[in-house]
């Protein structure tokens, strides 16, 4: 701001501006949730000043917001990338690294998982490395999991993990927009079953299996498993999630439709009344902090 002249406001736009375009980053995280939190953007210091006649003065309660969104957090600095190199054996390593990040991420590979991905690392730009891989022994190609359609590549621990229970007791929630969330995925089978990839849409697994679907921040609820169910209570982890998160908890939580009909007529209200404080009217049920 003292090198440039320009106020908060326009010093946060530009660095916003050069992050989404990969030319700017900052040390901390915090800087970022200041910025979900503030919508990227920090009011003009015009538009905290009282316009009363012969009385010019801070709005009560404006000074704080300005400062809380003011993106203090941390340290700016400028991302070097080194110099592209066209050297084919290179990008065939540049290659090879992306797909071990991916293996990383995901265990296994195929065209649909990749769609959403950045250009590098698509399926069309790591296919051809993906089968180098695997004539090297260091991926294996197969068969794995059904009604994926083309070849799949696993790697050698994530093959071994295969042959192994899994966590079947494990209750845990994703959002739908998680990099290992396969919400979004174009496969038939998928669609069906997982909801929009929108960050207000969550999953709640017990073990492999989808339990509880949230769509709108838990305006609409899809239930697998009866009221009476003996873990039901366990499978609200992701609306106790939204309530009591210590960053930015919901307020409450309106739920219209559970499995498809009205949610005051539902036979969850019991179970719900027994994890949250529970309000019923004629339109909706809202949930906010119980205080049991």
């Amino acid at each position: 701001m003292d090198k440039s002249g320009f106020g908060a406001d326009k010093v946060s736009e530009l660095l916003w501006s050069n992050v989404w375009q990969g030319t700017v980053t900052n040390d901390s995280f915090m800087s970022l949730r200041k910025g979900i939190e503030n919508n990227f953007a920090v009011p003009a210091m015009t538009d905290l000043v009282s316009n009363r006649p012969h009385r010019r003065q801070i709005r009560r309660g404006s000074f704080s917001r300005w400062k809380n969104a003011v993106p203090f957090s941390g340290r700016w600095y400028k991302v070097n990338y080194p110099a592209a190199d066209d050297d084919l054996l290179v990008k065939a390593e540049h290659n090879k690294e992306r797909i071990r990040l991916l293996l990383e991420r995901y265990g296994i590979l195929f065209r649909e998982l990749l769609h959403k991905e950045a250009p590098e690392f698509q399926w069309s730009r790591l296919f051809r490395s993906l089968r180098i891989m695997e004539l090297s022994g260091e991926v294996l190609a197969g068969y794995f999991f059904k009604n994926i359609p083309g070849p799949q590549f696993i790697s050698h621990a994530d093959f071994r993990l295969l042959q192994k229970d899994p966590p079947e007791q494990l209750i845990y929630w994703l959002n739908a927009t998680d990099p290992i969330s396969l919400a979004g995925i174009q496969l038939a089978e998928l669609k069906a079953r997982l909801p929009r990839r929108i960050a207000s849409n969550h999953l709640v697994y017990h073990g492999t299996n989808l339990v509880l679907v949230s769509e709108k921040n838990g305006g609409r609820l899809q239930i697998d498993k009866p009221a009476d169910d003996a873990d039901i209570l366990n499978y609200f982890i992701s609306l106790k999630h939204m309530l009591y998160r210590s960053f930015n908890p919901l307020r409450q939580i309106r739920i219209e439709l559970i499995n498809g009909e009205p949610a005051r007529n539902s036979d969850y209200l019991n179970p719900l009344s027994t994890a949250f404080e529970l309000q019923v009217d004629h339109k909706e049920v809202t949930l906010r902090r119980s205080y049991k």
